[in-house]
């Protein structure tokens, strides 16, 4: 960390009067609205660790904003943190010298980066933005959030360092299953949110076991979420998560303690299949293709493995909805090749 080069930018603006500029905004406004970004960005974490705290602004907004856990500010500047330990007392909130950018530092369920590396002027910064995010990153229980001067789209700046959007989007994509970068709120800058679940799925799909449900088919894990939940559905997804980990007992054990669940009985025909016992599978499915365009297309592609070609054709042409009739026939087509 180039202490030298912080205090040669921070240094000269410390004698405003506005916080924001003390920190290299022009403009209240505009330093708001990304502060307001990133809170919505990290949604509810209990807690959080702002890597660049500056004076502090962050944790004012979270708790405006209704922000009750814990909070953490790190600032290599020992001037940011004496202005940022000047503010209205706070028992959950902390604030220390540090390289935010240790990756050895404490965690936090979210981490945020406001701006911090948009001054700080390295001889590639390209890289020192990927390090500076693996560093996020590993000390994220959940989210990190950071925003970007835009090497493309920002004006040019004193001290102002640019960042490639596009390797920093890559190699978030190492890093994390999922990745959001949004350039429609500070112009020129594009704020990169790291995640491991899909955080807008609380907003959007308020039933917790269907929400479960659209993690496990992406691939996430629910254990935790559906904790202390019961009932056919939250069973049922249990024993996909089960299968899609391949612990095949499980699984069956979820699958048949929910029931009646439509689709528990189709599941347990490929759990047959894992565990050697095949005849049980092509039974189970042969009895659940008289009425299910879904056991029909797991059933198709059975008898194709078996190399059975016309019997898996005869049953494609009974299923009945004609974009899983066409999806089959594609499956069918490739493995032909």
């Amino acid at each position: 960390m180039n202490i030298a080069a912080l205090e040669a930018f921070y240094g000269p603006l410390a004698a405003s009067a506005s916080a924001a500029r003390r920190v290299g905004w022009d403009s209240p406004a505009a330093h708001r609205l990304r502060l307001t970004a990133l809170c919505e960005a990290i949604g509810d974490a209990a807690s959080v660790l702002d890597a660049g705290c500056g004076e502090g602004q962050l944790l004012l907004e979270l708790r405006t904003r209704g922000f009750t856990g814990s909070y953490r500010g790190e600032d290599a500047l020992a001037s940011m943190i004496a202005r940022a330990e000047a503010l209205p007392a706070d028992p959950q909130a902390t604030f220390v010298v540090a390289d935010a950018f240790d990756a050895s530092g404490p965690r936090a369920d979210a981490v945020v980066c406001s701006g911090a590396l948009n001054t700080i002027v390295a001889p590639d910064h390209d890289r020192h933005v990927a390090s500076a995010m693996t560093a996020m990153w590993a000390r994220a229980e959940h989210t990190a959030a950071l925003d970007l001067a835009v090497a493309d789209r920002h004006a040019d700046g004193v001290g102002i360092a640019r960042a490639d959007l596009a390797k920093a989007w890559a190699h978030a994509r190492t890093l994390a299953p999922v990745v959001m970068v949004r350039e429609d709120v500070v112009p020129g800058e594009a704020l990169l949110v790291m995640s491991r679940t899909r955080h807008a799925y609380r907003r959007w799909v308020p039933d917790l076991v269907t929400r479960a449900e659209l993690l496990v088919e992406a691939g996430e894990d629910v254990e935790r979420l559906l904790t202390g939940v019961t009932g056919p559905h939250a069973a049922f997804v249990r024993g996909k998560q089960a299968a899609r980990d391949k612990a095949w007992l499980e699984a069956e054990r979820a699958f048949e303690e929910a029931g009646d669940h439509p689709g528990a009985r189709l599941e347990l025909a490929p759990i047959y299949f894992a565990t050697g016992r095949r005849a049980a599978a092509e039974a189970l499915l042969r009895a659940l293709a008289r009425h299910d365009d879904a056991a029909r297309a797991h059933l198709a592609m059975l008898l194709w493995a078996r190399r059975d070609q016309a019997g898996a054709e005869v049953i494609v042409a009974q299923i009945g909805d004609a974009w899983m009739r066409r999806e089959v026939a594609a499956q069918i087509a490739r493995a032909r090749r």
